[in-house]
């Protein structure tokens, strides 16, 4: 009985979850927060890019020197 009343309570978080995020997502009055989000998602993935170019400059003159 118990792992059936997990099964329940499961489903219901998850639906209620999904339920919230589809308001989040679809909502008109919600434009703004889900534009800010998808800037920042944009940004942060422009600062990881340029911190792997960054990282992959210092290895290769690590490796240039090492050559040397």
């Amino acid at each position: 009985m118990k792992a059936l009343f997990k099964l329940v309570a499961g489903l219901g978080v998850g639906a209620a979850l999904g339920v919230g995020v589809y308001w989040l997502v679809t909502s008109d009055r919600e434009q703004g927060l889900l534009a800010e989000l998808k800037e920042l998602v944009s940004q942060v993935v422009e600062e990881g890019k340029a911190a792997a170019a960054q990282r992959r400059r210092e290895l290769e003159l690590e490796l240039g020197q090492k050559d040397v």
